[in-house]
């Protein structure tokens, strides 16, 4: 009978939320498989009083409970091995710190072991307040909507810290069983079977191997850290300097079409055409040097190296495409909260898309104007540039992944960037476009 008590009230509850607080850890629900979380319960219950009945030891009869629920998870959920390891590691790790704060309560009160498990309402008191434990844990992880794919996107790097982490979790788990050993055999003879020479010689040379492997991911994760700044670093160094040289060669092409054009009067005699048009370039030449000239001393207010050198080169492009490009830059934090890498992106990309745009219209029509400032609630960012105007029923649409207005169909993705960098640090964008002027407007609250 108590067998049957302990196994229906204590047993399949306590499998049912390690199962609730495993999935939960990837926002999953134990409910959405309700067969299989049933089915998982009660191998789980029954693999526990098996291993209780055949008199294993407490920390072997850890170690193949948690064997035992990797390879449930694997075959009734159908997990990879590093997911199923990764809860079942956790998992227990939660289970071993509610008996080490249930005993340490109850050993600060005199009370042992031995005596709690001799004294029903002790160990019904100890019971329950060990399933509290799990159910609070559940709870919040399901009422936060906690996720671990948030924490770790796929990609190389983040995949290296995950290890890091499920091989930190097993070796604290090993200490955990150590310590938990050494504090419980004074008081406990029943435990004091566990503390014997073999097994501490097997889980101190298990926690040796597993450091070596943490140290030596470590040092893996740390140079993928570092070799991504410097690739993120330089990308939008390399990035200016394809634009100057882009610039360059338009310059020196429509150079290239003057001359011919020049030499085309002078063989056919008609000086006063030649004069004309050179009189002409030559007050485009004044105003764009004067308008080089304003932006290039806005420029030395920016305190970023990177974004600097983005807008430098942009000045060359629009220079060399006809584009009167007017700066306002403010002497503010100029968003040093933010990764410079996010603001090459932001910039970048909207720079590119307004050049593109203005190049549709006439040369004297061509202009952009960028405003980055800052006021008592928010950052902000304004870009606003002539050419076609956008229709109302395609403002949102521009931002999705792969729309583009290019015959060719390519591009389409440098817009979406924007919007997903801005939301990754809560910003807001508005877009409006009329009557042949196109503005974007990007805030961020102040922190």
């Amino acid at each position: 009978m108590d067998f049957l008590l302990r196994f229906l009230l204590v047993d399949i509850p306590e499998a049912f939320l390690l199962l609730t607080i495993s999935l939960a850890l990837f926002n999953l629900s134990v409910f959405e498989k309700k067969k299989q979380a049933i089915l998982f319960s009660l191998l789980f219950a029954l693999t526990g009083e098996l291993l209780t009945l055949l008199e294993v030891l407490y920390q072997p009869k850890v170690i193949l409970m948690f064997l035992c629920m990797t390879a449930y998870l694997i075959l009734l959920y159908r997990f990879n091995i590093l997911k199923s390891v990764f809860m079942g590691t956790i998992a227990l790790v939660v289970m071993i710190l509610a008996e080490s704060i249930i005993l340490a309560i109850f050993n600060s009160q005199q009370l042992f072991l031995e005596e709690i498990l001799s004294t029903t309402m002790l160990a019904v008191f100890a019971r329950l307040f060990y399933l509290g434990v799990f159910l609070t844990i559940a709870i919040v992880l399901r009422t936060t909507k906690f996720d671990i794919h948030q924490l770790f996107q796929h990609n190389r790097l983040n995949r290296y810290l995950f290890l890091l982490i499920l091989l930190g979790s097993v070796e604290f788990l090993l200490i955990l069983f150590m310590n938990t050993s050494f504090f419980l055999r004074e008081n406990n003879s029943a435990i004091l079977a566990l503390y014997t020479p073999q097994f501490q010689m097997f889980f101190q040379l298990a926690i040796l191997a597993l450091f070596i492997v943490i140290v030596v991911l470590f040092r893996i994760y740390l140079n993928l850290t570092i070799n991504r700044v410097e690739e993120e670093t330089g990308t939008p160094y390399l990035n200016s300097i394809q634009d100057l040289f882009t610039a360059v060669r338009s310059i020196k092409h429509d150079s290239l079409n003057h001359y011919t054009a020049i030499n085309g009067f002078l063989k056919k005699e008609l000086h006063s055409h030649a004069k004309e048009y050179v009189e002409q370039l030559l007050k485009e030449t004044v105003l764009i040097e004067r308008s080089a000239d304003s932006s290039s001393q806005v420029l030395e207010r920016i305190k970023n190296p990177a974004v600097a050198s983005l807008l430098q080169s942009k000045m060359v492009v629009c220079l060399a495409e006809r584009i009167s490009l007017t700066l306002e830059i403010k002497e503010i934090s100029q968003f040093s909260h933010y990764k410079t890498y996010d603001l090459i992106k932001i910039l970048g990309n909207l720079l590119d898309n307004a050049i593109r745009a203005t190049s549709y219209e006439l040369e004297e029509n061509r202009y952009i104007r960028l405003e980055w400032g800052q006021t008592e609630n928010e950052h902000f960012l304004y870009i606003e540039n002539s050419g076609p105007t956008i229709p109302e029923c395609q403002l949102q649409e521009i931002f999705q992944m792969g729309y583009t207005t290019k015959k060719n169909g390519e591009g389409g993705l440098g817009l979406a960037i924007v919007k997903n960098v801005a939301e990754r640090y809560n910003g807001n964008i508005q877009v409006k476009s009329a009557d042949g002027i196109t503005s974007f407007f990007i805030s961020f609250a102040n922190r």
